[in-house]
């Protein structure tokens, strides 16, 4: 029943970051910020999350406080942003939030639902179920966003804001209820051993590198490069990113059955090279349907390697050390998507498919290399 819950809040906050980073880039447009300054925008969101991320794990107080705040601060910057109608204010609110505009939940709370979720369920297939489920409804709410901006008509943008301030309410909720366990009462560890050193740098060198190509195709820069490319309108983003959830939200429980057949690493290699092949195939021909085509292409496999790889880290890292790490993987992952905005949005400008070229290369890269230091693992 907790994971449940936790995964119905998760879906809660997958519904408004998936939301703002699709409409962030046309709301700046209409308040006059130039393609490089809103690059800059979503470069200041993750450069905020992955301080916020890195800052929040050592505050030393009880977990449900904890969560309970993160919560409360982003109810504060939708009501920031949905009483103001300034690009400075908006950059403040996703400060305050926590809020990335990477479409993603790269946020604090994820290393506390992960953790919850790996006590919740002790037994292998069950935490991959439960993992599979934590990760295809936030999917389907993602999609459930690109409808109402598929299907939104109005260039008055307070509508959306106030919706997604009053979902920021109801996420608290589940909250309340979760009896989360403590990190105390768990003795978690605060320096780890030898061998759990050697998985976390090696790790997160790799997490890294596929993180910095991915932040060059996250949700707002994707959304960008089809605005600046195509001149779509927010309703055909809407459109696009329909599909792209659908299809990602049904990979997801698909993911589990493969990885049960074919285990955990394999399951993470072979689906994200064949998605990275399709996503490099994407700007080849310079025609709206064929790069839509080559996204969904794409979208069928690029996040089968989500559920199995949060399972292989709850499992190959030690118990009581796994808040930790989870804590310096998340932030390694945010971190290294900060300077992929900047990049991505002078790519665009210079020569556009040279955004999907970069970051898909540097994904299959993370993926060969994740297959020959891992082909080990059993499960």
């Amino acid at each position: 029943m907790e994971s449940i819950l936790l995964s119905f809040s998760k879906g809660i906050r997958a519904f408004i970051f998936s939301m703002i980073a699709i409409l962030t880039p046309y709301y700046l447009s209409s308040l006059n910020v130039s393609l490089f300054d809103i690059g800059v925008v979503i470069f200041i969101s993750l450069t905020a999350t992955a301080i916020f991320v890195l800052f929040y794990n050592y505050l030393k107080i009880g977990v449900k406080v904890r969560i309970l705040i993160l919560s409360v601060l982003m109810i504060i910057s939708f009501i920031v942003i949905f009483m103001t109608n300034s690009a400075v204010f908006y950059v403040i609110a996703l400060i305050v939030g926590g809020i990335s505009l990477s479409g993603r939940d790269l946020s604090a709370y994820q290393p506390i639902e992960q953790y919850s979720i790996s006590k919740f369920e002790p037994v292998l297939k069950q935490k991959n179920f439960a993992f599979s489920v934590y990760n295809f409804g936030s999917y389907v709410a993602a999609a459930l966003a690109a409808v109402l901006l598929y299907l939104y008509s109005f260039s008055n943008y307070k509508l959306l804001f106030l919706i997604a301030l009053i979902l920021s309410v109801v996420q608290i909720i589940p909250y309340t209820i979760v009896k989360f366990p403590e990190y105390s009462k768990m003795r978690i560890k605060t320096k780890l051993n030898t061998d759990t050193k050697k998985h976390v740098y090696l790790l997160s060198s790799l997490f890294a590198l596929d993180s910095f190509g991915g932040g060059m195709v996250s949700t707002s820069l994707l959304t960008l490069w089809f605005k600046y490319y195509y001149h779509i309108s927010l309703a055909g983003a809407g459109f696009i990113f329909i599909i792209v959830n659908i299809l990602t939200a049904v990979s997801i429980i698909i993911s589990s059955k493969i990885s049960g057949k074919i285990g955990l690493i394999r399951t993470m290699v072979y689906t994200h090279l064949i998605s990275n092949i399709f996503l490099i195939l994407m700007p080849v021909y310079h025609i709206l349907i064929f790069s839509e085509i080559f996204l969904y292409l794409r979208q069928t496999t690029s996040q089968m390697d989500v559920p199995p790889r949060d399972s292989f880290i709850n499992t190959v890292i030690p118990e009581d050390e796994r808040v930790k790490t989870n804590s310096v993987f998340t932030s390694v992952r945010t971190t290294m998507q900060i300077p992929s905005p900047l990049l991505g949005a002078l790519l665009i400008e210079i020569y556009p498919p040279s955004l999907l070229f970069f970051g898909g290369g540097i994904k299959i890269f993370y993926d060969l290399l994740l297959f020959v230091k891992y082909r080990w693992f059993k499960y």
